[in-house]
């Protein structure tokens, strides 16, 4: 017996960098394990969304909470009761410190600003919406009747208003007729894929960048981050620049809505009544475009006009849509989010 013990203790231990070696290795591993589970393989939301054409995607958990470069933001004598979390910091002087103020043109809280310009000239009326927002989280996109498809409407303002919108605007009327050719990328999840015109996506980082048909690929367009992506168009910027071609055949002055970039947390929605003489005949594209240009916008982007455009300011519309408006797809909104 005693001989048996003193082979047990005879044994060879490992040496200690071996073991730090075995520890580093099972590390690595359960930190795959853990990205594989919590990153890439989709997980089930509140929709039975795997049976909708195209898949889903789980959006990816993107941090807006590091405030820029301090060269970005105010001085260092800035009000410490300030909060300036996500862009909050190079936005200070946008938002409160957590009081909300609310005028009839105007929303200001601790994670948005909303200031609404009403502007008659040269025979036309349009609303422009000055948007700023601390989070991602701030800009989100609704269907109607809270469901995907083709043929399913609502107004503008009842999706709003259900919503809790501080102001919307109409999307790309997504599910109207047609061959169904879009994108549809809506809150992070892709819903369908197959581009007939130019393509405007927003990313998690704030970003938004216009593409072409031949441009873009709804894959690609997830691996790298994508929010919100929008099919109607056309594209009315290039490199910042007013536009003089654009790949639309309805051109002449009409009703429109659309969508402009500045950058990261800065963004703006613009609505143009028209088919009303005496009151506003409406832009054309080129009009559009030079608009933009001189907003300082760096990417700009038509979404559905005529009878669709409308723009709604907390619980009523802003605008003067032509005979009354109509019922659409989808809206863009700004909220309070607070998270689900």
């Amino acid at each position: 017996m005693a001989n048996h013990v003193s082979r047990r203790r005879k044994k060879k231990m490992l040496p200690g960098y071996a073991l730090v070696f075995i520890d580093v290795c099972l590390i690595g591993v359960s930190l795959v394990v853990f990205s594989l589970f919590h990153h890439v393989i989709p997980r089930q939301g509140s929709e039975d969304l795997s049976k909708l054409p195209g898949g889903y995607r789980t959006p990816p958990v993107i941090a807006t909470t590091t405030p820029p470069a301090a060269t970005e933001g105010p001085t260092d004598n800035l009000d410490p009761s300030i909060d300036t979390s996500g862009w909050g910091y190079k936005f200070y002087d946008k938002f409160t410190t957590g009081e909300v103020e609310k005028t009839d043109t105007s929303y200001r809280s601790k994670d948005v600003s909303v200031t609404m310009t009403k502007v008659q000239e040269n025979g036309v009326t349009y609303y422009i919406q000055d948007i700023y927002i601390r989070s991602i989280d701030n800009i989100r996109t609704a269907f109607a009747q809270d469901k995907y498809g083709r043929g399913i409407t609502e107004n503008t303002l009842e999706m709003a208003v259900r919503n809790n919108a501080i102001c919307a605007i109409n999307g790309d009327y997504y599910g109207a007729g047609g061959s169904g050719d879009c994108v549809v990328i809506r809150n992070g999840y892709l819903y369908k894929s197959s581009p007939d015109g130019d393509v405007l996506v927003l990313y998690y980082d704030g970003t938004m960048k216009t593409y072409s048909k031949d441009e873009f690929d709804g894959d690609t367009a997830m691996a790298n981050n994508a929010y919100q992506a929008w099919c109607f168009g056309p594209a009315l910027l290039k490199d910042g620049k007013a536009m003089t071609d654009f790949d639309s055949d309805v051109k002449r002055a009409n009703p429109r809505s659309a969508i402009g970039y500045y950058e990261p947390g800065h963004y703006c929605f613009l609505t143009v009544d028209g088919r009303q003489p005496g009151y506003s005949d409406g832009m054309t594209l080129a009009q559009m475009s030079e608009l933009f240009e001189s907003l300082g916008c760096v990417e700009a982007y038509n979404l559905d006009g005529g009878q669709t455009a409308m723009m709604t300011f907390g619980d009523s519309v802003a605008n003067q849509p032509y005979n009354g408006g109509r019922s659409c797809s989808d809206i863009i909104y700004i909220c309070e989010w607070e998270g689900v």
